[in-house]
């Protein structure tokens, strides 16, 4: 039982923040009156840190590059509704910063890490981000730390490690299925 617990809390954290509890001696834990713990609180002299704090303990940006923390500063709006048939939806849609509009159609250098959509060692479609998969099902980041990318011509070879790509951007308005915010069209591995 313990140890199904400490496994459920374990995948809640997410990569960054298991990092910087490990890096910092004077994190905290605390339970609430409703007896849930809180892996993330901090001392109360702790600067407040984001999610895009914690981006440059994973990946540098590359030379003439795009920083994963311009594509961070796209709002997440929430929409949910109900289809005619009765259904509940529910997923996010993109508010881009003007620094992001910018990029729109525009080839763009980024580095970070894959999470593969196939089984396949070469991929064509996969998803890209500035941290390192930790769960096999689910790409814990926000959707505006993801890029879904499209390497069509030259499939890329998966990697544990972080690799550079180059590629045309899109930006996607609205995508209820995936709540994609980006794509990177045309793809390739740079060396």
């Amino acid at each position: 039982m313990r140890f199904g617990i400490i496994l459920a809390l374990t995948l809640m954290i997410w990569p960054a923040d298991a990092y910087a509890i490990s890096k910092e001696k004077n994190y905290t834990t605390t339970t609430t009156a409703s007896g849930t713990v809180d892996l993330n609180a901090q001392p109360s002299d702790a600067p407040t840190r984001t999610l895009s704090d914690y981006i440059k303990d994973y990946v540098d940006v590359p030379s003439g590059g795009t920083d994963w923390k311009v594509f961070s500063k796209t709002k997440e709006i929430n929409v949910e509704g109900k289809t005619k048939d009765g259904y509940d939806y529910q997923f996010f849609k993109p508010k881009f910063s003007e620094a992001v509009r910018k990029l729109d159609g525009q080839e763009v250098t980024v580095k970070g890490f894959m999470f593969p959509l196939d089984e396949t060692e070469k991929q064509k479609l996969f998803l890209f981000g500035p941290f390192p998969v930790s769960c096999p099902f689910h790409y814990h980041v926000s959707p505006s730390l993801v890029i879904e990318v499209h390497a069509d011509k030259a499939p890329v070879k998966f990697s544990y490690d972080p690799i550079t790509l180059k590629g045309r951007l899109r930006l996607v308005n609205v995508d209820p299925e995936n709540s994609t915010f980006y794509k990177l069209v045309d793809a390739q591995l740079v060396k």
